[in-house]
């Protein structure tokens, strides 16, 4: 499809991949959430930019689970104007997130690039994401509670992902699908029980000399009982068995139940913040 003058728009193929993270490498204005192995190329919500048969823009909307999409990879040339960029590959992007009944369209600006150029779409200021890390070996103590700690397994998914649409916002939301792939691959997604029930979990990777922990969720209900800190620590433990001198996770600037919980394992701010908007697509 051709747009302004010089630039044509084109779907990604499988083939592009090189000329993909050749671009990612080489901008200093990029995102990426992206991995080749999870989510395919050939996909209508998958654009490339060229001008003159050379690549110099790709942009990727993903939705996981909806209501929402999120940018899962923004990269473009130095030499490519951003607003000139988003004014190409957005409408035909926001016209298939419509066409699959998309609410909302979010994008975490890593490096405070795009925000400006954000503001013009229409995009609102969503949150500001921290992140923390923990570089000792250090516990409290969380007390005694009568809760079982132990692996996920393809039984508990349906209660995992009743406890993400309870506990988190809507954009935070992880499909079954991907649940179902982190319970398959991570050896740290933990659940805990009470009564014989699912009431949180928490879930990381290894990132050797580091880990990373990308989620603890606890039903409303049981929330301010310790089992957030239960499952902290068990994750910590698990993390330390294997190799990780350093754990980092990310929280809302603004969520300061999770902050004082990770104030008191010792996590400290790395002074790495991230913006998040999101855009209200209209029918």
């Amino acid at each position: 499809m051709d747009t302004k003058i010089g630039l044509e728009l084109r779907r990604a193929r499988p083939t592009d991949w090189l000329a993909i993270e050749s671009l990612r490498r080489r901008g200093h204005r990029s995102l990426s959430w992206f991995r080749f192995l999870e989510e395919p190329l050939a996909n209508d919500l998958f654009i490339l930019v060229e001008r003159a048969g050379v690549l110099v823009g790709a942009f990727f909307a993903w939705c996981d689970e909806l209501p929402v999409a999120w940018v899962r990879l923004a990269a473009l040339d130095d030499a490519m104007d951003a607003g000139e960029w988003l004014d190409a590959v957005l409408p035909p992007v926001l016209d298939e997130l419509r066409r699959r009944r998309v609410r909302k369209l979010a994008w975490m600006d890593r490096g405070g690039w795009a925000g400006s150029y954000l503001k013009t779409w229409g995009f609102k200021r969503l949150t500001d994401v921290m992140t923390l890390a923990k570089l000792d070996r250090a516990l409290p103590d969380v007390g005694d509670l009568d809760i079982c700690l132990r692996p996920a397994s393809d039984a508990d998914i349906p209660a995992v992902v009743m406890m993400d649409r309870a506990a988190l916002a809507p954009p935070w939301w992880h499909s079954e699908a991907t649940i179902r792939r982190r319970v398959a691959a991570s050896p740290d997604f933990a659940v805990a029980e009470v009564a014989g029930a699912v009431v949180g979990y928490a879930e990381g990777e290894l990132r050797l000399p580091a880990a990373h922990l990308n989620r603890i969720a606890v039903h409303p209900t049981h929330q301010g009982r310790g089992i957030g800190a239960f499952l902290l620590r068990d994750a910590l433990r698990a993390f330390w068995r294997r190799g990780a001198r350093q754990v980092t996770l990310n929280t809302q600037v603004d969520n300061h139940r999770s902050r004082r919980l990770y104030r008191r394992f010792g996590f400290e701010p790395t002074g790495d913040v991230v913006t998040a908007w999101e855009l209200r697509i209209e029918d």
